[in-house]
């Protein structure tokens, strides 16, 4: 059973580069490993080149990726990562490296890949995902990834917003109506007042940045003492950041 943005992405993630974006636990990696892998990846069967699975680690793919799909499929249909880098996934050889240092740019050289999928991609070196973008030289090479927000100026969200051939959805943890309401509840209080707020409930490319005091912005009722004159300061501390050449210095007065 399927939620209503996930039959969305199923229909309409035709594209060259298909991405979900947004909150964690949304939906975005079950889709995937319960139908978009196994779809695009018995559509390349038998078609000239390499069926990849990038992620942070090859760790990460086999606890993200491959172990779900077992527990659905069955490990006669999806096998474990062997010591060579590659799975085998409903009869295809599937190569599964990490991305999380630019020093395994040199495992995309000379491939020629037909169908990729990409797991926590805003985790990966930028120089990966540079060189697999030329790793797709076919004319039915296909991506499908997922990530959660970072920053703005993140290499990544600037690539979502550029003119490439992109299908591009973004979630917030309410798509997902299959969570149980009082996880949902009890996680958005835990991350209230913080970026990850944004980032992980909301599913926004926020900056971290301007956000430590997000909490006196948006209840400063529970932060500010009414009357003040009525208090006999006993003694005052001021604290100092310096900023340098270019960034704003920052006193702090605290009163007890």
């Amino acid at each position: 059973m399927l939620s209503h943005k996930q039959r969305e992405y199923a229909r309409l993630s035709d594209h060259r580069w298909n991405i979900k974006t947004g909150a964690t636990r949304s939906g975005k990696t079950y889709l995937d490993i319960a139908y978009t892998i196994p779809k695009r990846i018995q559509a390349v069967k038998g078609q000239n080149g390499l069926a990849v699975l990038v992620g942070n680690t090859k760790g990460t793919l086999q606890r993200n990726i491959i172990e779900p799909m077992q527990e659905i499929f069955g490990e006669a249909r999806v096998s474990d990562i062997r010591a060579n880098n590659t799975a085998t996934i409903f009869g295809q050889e599937v190569y599964c490296l990490g991305a999380d240092s630019k020093k395994h740019v040199d495992r995309f050289r000379g491939a020629s890949i037909k169908y990729c999928y990409g797991d926590e991609i805003t985790t990966w070196s930028e120089d990966v995902f540079t060189m697999l973008k030329s790793r797709l030289d076919k004319p039915y090479s296909v991506f499908d990834g997922t990530c959660n927000p970072d920053n703005p100026q993140h290499w990544f969200h600037t690539f979502l917003q550029s003119d490439a051939d992109i299908y591009q959805q973004a979630y917030t943890i309410d798509d997902n109506p299959f969570l149980d309401p009082l996880f949902v509840s009890n996680l958005k209080r835990e991350y209230a007042g913080t970026v990850y707020y944004d980032r992980f409930i909301r599913g926004l490319w926020v900056a971290a940045e301007g956000a430590i005091y997000k909490a006196f912005v948006n209840r400063p009722q529970d932060f500010i003492i009414p009357n003040a004159d009525n208090y006999r300061f006993i003694k005052c501390v001021v604290g100092v950041d310096f900023g340098g050449g270019t960034s704003a210095h920052s006193f702090t007065c605290t009163g007890f």
